[in-house]
This record gives C-alpha cells, structure tokens and sequence, in this order.
C-alpha cells in the first residue's frame, strides 16, 4: 500500500482520488480472498 501511495503522490493524485483508489484496490483484495476459500 505505501509503494502505491507513493507512487500516486509523485504523479501528484489528488488524496481524494488516492482514498478512492486504495479503498477499490483494498475491496477487490477483500473480495478475492473470499472468493478463493470458498472454493476451497
């Protein structure tokens, strides 16, 4: 998450932006990881 976040500052993303992105990206994790134990 830090690497991402860096790299979203030195690309100078608004920190609206940057929450959004790190909530989607933490969401979609989230959802992965339950999908794959329900599988197994």
């Amino acid at each position: 998450m830090s690497a991402l976040d860096n790299g979203m500052s030195m690309m100078d993303v608004a920190t609206f932006w940057q929450y959004i992105v790190k909530g989607a990206i933490l969401l979609l994790a989230v959802w992965m990881d339950s999908a794959t134990k329900r599988r197994a």
